[in-house]
């Protein structure tokens, strides 16, 4: 408990996690505030898709809080101050599981916060303007998809800092692998006539636990989840023996 105690400092003194936090907690709020509000009056009987597009949204924030997890950690590399806590603990792997473990509570406490704040301002806009909201099983699932999602996106950008321990690198990576890296392997996969390729893609597989109404041709939302979350799974194992065989 101590030591979890000690990483939850570090981790909340930092400024830049405020600063990053709440641009991960405003964009979803505010893009919910002005579609709600600005869209037009819907036609009687008018269905308003609200959950879809605070999961939708929230994909960002959950892409925010791993750039989060993983600056926590490069920057004790960075300053030195890894050494010390080493030192107190000789023991590397358990400040290692330490730290994981407070990003990911962290971080799903925190998304359940804003895509419940996002969920009630939204709501209450719409019904104002008198849309119709109303929430099905696949719904609740997606909402339930999200949180695993910031949490296996918070782990991920964690375990890219655990191998790589640089801040620029780490967090380009974390950035460019489902922007850019995973959209080329699915322009390849495409070209040599593979049929749904999502299925080969951990984090565009993991982004289905998030839409509401899933394709029939991608991954179910376990597969989805069980995927990334091996992938990511695969990776902190590896920057942890990384870790424990050479100089922090």
């Amino acid at each position: 408990m101590d030591l979890l105690r000690s990483e939850w400092i570090k981790f909340h003194t930092v400024r830049v996690t405020y600063v990053l936090s709440i641009i991960a907690g405003a964009f979803p709020l505010v893009f919910v505030v002005l579609v709600t509000a600005l869209r037009p009056r819907p036609g009687v009987g008018e269905d308003f898709d609200l959950v879809g597009m605070v999961t939708g949204t929230m994909v960002l924030t959950a892409l925010l809080m791993g750039v989060v997890s993983a600056l926590s950690l490069t920057n004790e590399y960075s300053h030195g101050t890894i050494r010390s806590t080493f030192a107190a603990v000789p023991k590397r792997r358990n400040v290692l599981i330490a730290k994981a473990c407070v990003a990911l509570v962290v971080t799903m406490v925190y998304a359940t916060i804003v895509m419940i704040v996002s969920l009630v301002v939204g709501q209450l806009i719409s019904r104002s303007r008198g849309a119709h909201i109303s929430l099905s099983g696949d719904d609740r699932a997606a909402m339930f998809g999200l949180i695993a999602l910031c949490g296996l996106v918070s782990l991920l950008g964690y375990a890219l800092a655990l191998i790589i321990r640089n801040s620029a690198a780490t967090v380009t990576l974390l950035v460019l692998w489902p922007l850019l890296l995973e959209n080329l392997v699915r322009l390849v996969l495409t070209a040599t006539n593979i049929e749904n390729p999502t299925r080969f893609l951990p984090y565009q597989s993991a982004i289905v636990m998030t839409v509401p109404r899933i394709d029939p041709t991608d991954p179910s939302r376990i597969q989805g989840g069980l995927y990334l979350g091996a992938v990511v799974f695969a990776l902190i194992v590896i920057g942890i023996v990384i870790n424990e065989r050479r100089d922090a």
